[in-house]
């Protein structure tokens, strides 16, 4: 659990490019495999070896995450911009010719 959360959490952050969306839902997922890997690993008194890579995989997941979700919701507020702009601020200095 602790290599496929390191594994996701580095595989969201490519993925944030596509609106964000993948990027939150593996980084998501890699945060929750890294809590409970390193749940298991405390647990096992040190018996279970990983805890390094359950950690590194639980931030990255986080980072990615929150990056994501920053990237949708610019994504989103731009085109909600563009939506409610009704498209006249693109070129606000040239008028159209009659």
């Amino acid at each position: 659990m602790a290599i496929a959360s390191l594994v996701l959490g580095i595989v969201a952050f490519p993925s944030i490019c596509c609106y964000g969306i993948p990027g939150v839902a593996f980084g998501v997922t890699a945060l929750i495999l890294g809590r409970v890997s390193l749940r298991k690993i405390r647990a096992a008194n040190g018996m279970i070896g990983g805890h390094g890579l359950a950690q590194a995989g639980w931030i990255c997941g986080l980072v990615a995450a929150v990056l994501g979700g920053l990237y949708g919701l610019f994504i989103l507020g731009t085109i909600l911009f563009a939506v409610f702009s009704g498209g006249s601020g693109v070129f606000p200095f040239v008028t159209p010719s009659s």
